[in-house]
């Protein structure tokens, strides 16, 4: 199975008013080289939602990325996975060539997921993988999440750990070069959550820009700034502009 675990595919830019607006999305840290090598046809693209019930989040999202993938590397066909589709998820699992699980919140996204039984319907795709931020983060057996929203940090019962797609085992922090610095209820997002948990879980930490490559020999290729978190120590594993690889 072919994996691509990412912070973002960098699909758009900003107006002078805010607005967003599709762009090529190029070839940084190789990124273009990586799907043309991995993607079989180019028929059908499957964009996977975050929030199964809020389409005009997902349609905008969607489009942006559609639009970017047009100008960049078409596809004959696009479709999105959501609430109006989920009862033809299997079909449009089974014939996607290739498959985009956005960003969002990731609880949100994972029950989704469970709702529709993806963890199953998944696993014999031929297709290439792409998960965005909480879509990489979904794509664990195990899904390491700490909190993102206010009230999360203080909320005894909010849970960091859920059952996942089983594509990998591999657990990202996506967009670390931001979150690194980020506060979360008063509380240091990596400092009082992310250390304390990697005695319990291993974490790859990836800037934006930044993605972990899964081919088919289970070999995991790190292209672009990254670190492990691990035993309570964060270790630089690669720098921008590189890729290591490495042997699960």
């Amino acid at each position: 199975m072919r994996l691509i675990l990412t912070s973002y595919i960098d699909i758009y830019d900003k107006d002078g008013m805010g607005n967003k607006l599709a762009k090529n999305f190029g070839n940084e840290n190789e990124i273009l080289d990586n799907i043309k090598k991995y993607v079989q046809k180019y028929d059908n693209f499957l964009f996977v939602a975050s929030d199964e019930y809020n389409t005009e989040a997902t349609d905008k999202y969607a489009n942006l990325t559609f639009e970017s993938f047009n100008m960049t590397l078409p596809f004959k066909n696009y479709n999105i996975l959501d609430s109006r589709t989920k009862h033809l998820a299997n079909k449009l699992v089974q014939n996607a060539d290739l498959i985009f699980l956005c960003g969002g919140h990731v609880p949100t996204q994972n029950q989704f997921f469970n709702n529709i039984n993806l963890r199953d319907i998944i696993k014999n795709t031929n297709a290439l993988i792409i998960g965005g931020s909480a879509g990489a983060m979904n794509m664990a057996d195990t899904v390491y999440c700490p909190p993102d929203l206010e009230g999360e940090g203080i909320d005894p019962k909010f849970n960091r750990f859920y059952k996942g797609l089983g594509l990998t085992n591999i657990n990202v922090l996506p967009h670390y070069d931001v979150v690194k610095d980020y506060y979360v209820d008063g509380k240091h997002l990596v400092n009082e959550f992310v250390i304390p948990d990697s005695y319990k879980i291993d974490i790859y930490a990836i800037n934006n820009g930044s993605y972990i490559l899964i081919d088919d020999d289970n070999a995991i290729n790190i292209y672009g700034e990254a670190y492990l978190i691990k035993d309570g120590k964060i270790t630089k594993i690669n720098d921008s502009d590189m890729k290591k690889t490495m042997v699960m």
